[in-house]
């Protein structure tokens, strides 16, 4: 991959014209295999290209998008770390090889407002007022992910009660509150 791509659905798009058309997840720290159901021996993979598009002051914000090929089964796909957490979840063999590699590059729109049509929250605005956010896991209401996935997790305005964008600073930072789904119906306003 080159330093050309600038954003992360542009970088998605080039590796799914380039045949990276299965979907990995990091579940229960390995590496998964969306399709199949199954867990890919992170030994025998092989990361083809691993980019880091950062943004914001001193890159407090960051996605990393793993172009992964398995030998095994000749599959070539993605695996989308768009909060910049798969570092944290990983088991540590597949951490060493998805960013030994890994080149950076900063993102388009060093400041943006928005990212994936949600409103983007910087670490000032959080640390103003670090109550006022929180992190939802697994909610059945997240908006769609433009990489034609589902989020996992999202930042949530209580203040607002909207679906918002944490950068990365704020969703490392130990006083985010974390929510994982109950099961419970989601409150609307409609």
């Amino acid at each position: 991959m080159t330093s050309q791509v600038t954003d992360v659905l542009e970088a998605v798009q080039s590796f799914v014209a380039k045949g990276y058309d299965r979907e990995y997840r990091v579940k229960d720290g390995n590496l998964f295999d969306l399709e199949l159901g199954s867990t890919i021996d992170p030994c025998t993979i092989r990361v083809d290209a691993a980019l880091r598009l950062e943004s914001g002051n001193d890159a407090e914000d960051a996605s990393n998008i793993y172009a992964i090929t398995d030998p095994a089964t000749g599959n070539k796909g993605l695996l989308i770390d768009a909060f910049d957490v798969f570092d944290e979840m990983c088991h540590s063999d597949l951490s060493e090889r998805l960013v030994a590699h890994r080149e950076t590059v900063p993102a388009g729109g060093q400041d943006v407002p928005s990212k994936h049509g949600l409103r983007k929250v910087y670490k000032n605005e959080f640390d103003r007022d670090p109550e006022r956010y929180v992190l939802r896991e697994g909610f059945p209401d997240f908006p769609r992910c433009p990489f034609g996935g589902d989020f996992s997790i999202l930042g949530f305005d209580t203040a607002e009660q909207s679906y918002v964008w944490l950068v990365t600073s704020i969703i490392r930072d130990s006083r985010l509150i974390r929510i994982p789904y109950q099961g419970e119906d989601v409150i609307s306003d409609e």
